[in-house]
C-alpha cells in the first residue's frame, strides 16, 4: 500500500514490558528461518494460513497455538478493530540487517504492515526512502513498503517486533490520514493489558480471488504506467512506445 510519506505513527501505545514477558515465554523452536534465507532474520507466526507454522501469504488466516498462549498479544491484535492477515513476531539478530528492497509481492498492493516494537534499542534503525527512524518499544508505526527500505540492528541484542498485516477499513485509513504530516490531529492512546480478556479477533478468510476483477486490473495497469512515465531516467522513446 502506497502512503503519502515514508513513516506514519499510529495513535496507539502498548505495554512493551508485558509483551516482552509473553514473547520470552514462547518456545525457541517456534521461530522459523527467513523464507529467502536472509541471515539473522527469523519469524514466529501468530496468525497464519490455517494457523500453521508457515509464512504463506494466501489462504484462510487463523491464530496459531503460539498466539493462543499470549493473552496480551491477542488483545493488541484485536485492538486495531481490523481484519487481520498474516501476522508474526519478527526477529532481527544483533549485528544483522534486512537488506534494501521493495515489497513487490501482490499481497502488498492492498495491505500495509503495522509494526509494534517489543524488544529494541536505539541502535536499531529503520530506513525508508532516505528517511531514518528508530521505533521505540511499545509504539505503533506503519511505513510505505513500495519505497526502498531496510533495517539495521547495530545493537547488542536481538530486535523483536510484532508485525501485523491488514488492508484496513475506512476508519483505519481515516486514522492514518489524521496522523500524517508534522501536526497529527489525534492523541496517542495507551492500550494496557486486561487480565482474563479475550476480545474477538477478525482474520482474513478469502484473500486471493481466482480471477482478478477488471477494475483492479485497470488500477494495477494505470499504476504501472504512471510509474514508468513519471521516471525521467527512462528512455523517452521506450516510454512512448509502451
Amino acid at each position: 500500500m502506497q502512503l503519502n510519506q515514508a513513516f506514519v505513527q499510529l495513535p496507539y501505545r502498548f505495554d512493551a514490558t508485558r509483551l516482552r514477558a509473553e514473547v520470552d515465554a514462547l518456545d525457541e523452536e517456534l521461530w522459523l528461518p527467513h523464507p529467502s534465507g536472509l541471515a539473522g532474520n527469523s519469524a514466529l507466526p501468530l496468525v497464519s494460513h490455517d494457523g500453521g507454522a508457515n509464512n504463506d501469504f494466501v489462504g484462510c488466516m487463523q491464530p496459531t497455538p503460539a498466539l493462543e498462549q499470549c493473552e496480551y498479544l491477542h488483545q493488541v491484535l484485536a485492538s486495531f478493530g481490523e481484519v487481520i492477515g498474516r501476522s508474526r513476531l519478527m526477529k532481527l539478530d544483533a549485528g544483522a540487517e534486512v537488506t534494501r528492497h521493495v515489497d513487490f509481492n501482490y499481497h502488498w498492493y492492498t495491505r500495509v504492515r503495522i509494526h509494534v516494537p517489543i524488544i529494541t534499542e536505539p541502535e536499531v534503525t529503520f530506513y525508508c526512502d532516505g528517511n531514518a527512524l528508530h521505533m521505540p518499544p511499545g509504539d505503533c508505526w506503519i511505513f510505505d513498503s513500495w519505497r526502498y527500505h531496510n533495517v539495521v540492528n547495530r545493537g547488542r541484542n536481538d530486535r523483536i517486533h510484532l508485525v501485523v498485516d491488514t488492508a484496513g477499513s475506512s476508519r483505519f485509513w481515516n486514522t492514518v490520514r489524521a496522523m500524517e504530516g508534522t501536526a497529527p490531529s489525534m492523541a496517542i492512546k495507551q492500550i494496557d493489558y486486561q487480565p482474563g480478556q479475550k476480545p474477538e479477533l477478525k482474520t482474513e478468510r478469502f484473500n486471493s480471488a481466482p480471477v482478478m476483477a477488471p477494475g483492479e486490473m485497470d488500477a494495477l495497469c494505470n499504476s504501472l504506467i504512471a510509474d514508468f512515465t513519471g521516471n525521467s531516467a527512462n528512455d523517452a522513446a521506450t516510454v512512448k512506445k509502451y
